[in-house]
């Protein structure tokens, strides 16, 4: 009995004093390059800290959409490379230029992408311009195709679904 209760406060003591993979950075990017395969340039953001929601459990779910999730929930986004990914702030993505994907072909994911929707006709731009800007991120973005009827929009792969969603019923 006095083993297995030395036992338990043992192992115990080591949770309570475990070291989170994901207050860092950079012990959370080898983290999710361990449960990926991945590679993460991270430049001079290596130091930075990463807050958790109070439960939040690493262990549940796909490891690459919660490391994705992470960054976004702390303001920061990964970018395509060739060999990997480089994690930039949100303020640094107006600096990139992101992938195009087709619109029958956008991920759900956190990572920002380029897709070019086209409407039935132009007069029905200028009201997507302004329903489209209701639903992007903090930092998506949309611009008008010049002499067109189709539409830019520069967002995470789950607002592109949405906003696909809303270009559908508008071509109605």
């Amino acid at each position: 009995m006095k083993q297995l209760l030395i036992f338990i406060l043992f192992t115990t003591s080591l949770n309570l004093f475990a070291e989170d993979p994901c207050k860092i950075l950079k012990t959370c990017s080898e983290w999710a390059t361990n449960k990926t395969g991945v590679k993460y340039d991270l430049g001079k953001l290596d130091k930075r800290s990463i807050k958790l929601e109070k439960d939040f459990n690493l262990n549940e779910g796909d490891p690459d959409f919660i490391f994705n999730y992470l960054l976004q929930s702390n303001d920061l986004v990964r970018i395509k490379r060739e060999n990997g990914f480089q994690i930039v702030t949100m303020k640094e993505i107006k600096d990139f230029k992101f992938p195009s994907v087709l619109i029958s072909e956008i991920p759900n994911s956190f990572d920002f992408y380029s897709a070019e929707f086209s409407l039935s006709n132009k007069e029905k731009v200028r009201n997507a311009l302004l329903l489209i800007k209701n639903y992007l991120s903090k930092n998506g973005r949309v611009l008008e195709v010049a002499d067109s009827p189709r539409v830019q929009v520069i967002d995470t792969g789950i607002h592109l679904n949405g906003i696909k969603l809303i270009i559908n019923e508008l071509n109605k």
